[in-house]
């Protein structure tokens, strides 16, 4: 799935500024054409967020139990760059909850866009540790408690739970970020329910925005 748009008989370059000059047009505060008014349901927020893309991630920990855990979440952030920190959201019904209570250490592996396999796999319910993922056992006996590690992924980010927050029917971890690692790949992105690649726009197109916003590049 290319999360890439583009209009019949128009060159990749001018569809970018096409693109760029509709962003440029003044704001309205009337509503959306064809806007479909939806009653507040959990299908509806899901039906709504479905178009906002995101990365794919993998979080494993070791449970109190000392078995390791992993479950698939796109719902990271980056918090805080001083001091660095990073949240995420569990259902709080989650039987893997323990594994990320304040104080114990958990990872963030960003999934790789040949990935999804590994992406679906973790996100199954319940789903035991697959026989084939790298589980603490396999690490020298100092760093058994150490989260496990997703081979293939992007990259690693290994934090400490400081706080957790209500919010409705989850739990919203906050995490103390730690050490780092990363290689360059492609990353593996969800969007409407389904997974694909991320395609660029190139900078050049987007250099009217550059000028007139202090959005993303400040």
């Amino acid at each position: 799935m290319g999360l890439s748009g583009g209009s019949a008989g128009m060159s990749h370059a001018a569809h970018c500024r096409s693109q760029a000059a509709g962003c440029l047009q003044p704001f309205s505060l009337r509503p959306f054409p064809r806007a479909t008014i939806h009653t507040m349901n959990p299908k509806a927020l899901r039906d709504v967020f479905g178009p906002f893309a995101t990365g794919v991630t993998v979080i494993t920990a070791v449970g109190p139990d000392g078995h390791p855990v992993g479950i698939t979440a796109n719902s990271v952030t980056s918090v805080s760059l001083e001091p660095p920190l990073v949240l995420w959201c569990l259902a709080s019904a989650s039987s893997k909850l323990a594994a990320f209570a304040p104080g114990m250490p958990f990872a963030i592996h960003i999934l790789a866009a040949d990935q999804a396999g590994v992406a679906l796999r973790f996100a199954r319910r319940g789903s035991a540790w697959p026989e084939d993922a790298l589980s603490p056992t396999d690490a020298p006996p100092a760093e058994v408690s150490l989260p496990p590690q997703v081979p293939g992924a992007i990259a690693r980010i290994e934090c400490r739970t400081t706080v957790w927050f209500e919010g409705g029917d989850h739990k919203i971890i906050l995490g103390a970020i730690e050490s780092l690692q990363s290689r360059e790949a492609a990353p593996l992105v969800f969007h409407a329910s389904r997974f694909g690649t991320f395609t660029d726009q190139p900078v050049a197109d987007l250099a009217p925005l550059q000028r007139r916003s202090s959005g993303p590049w400040d």
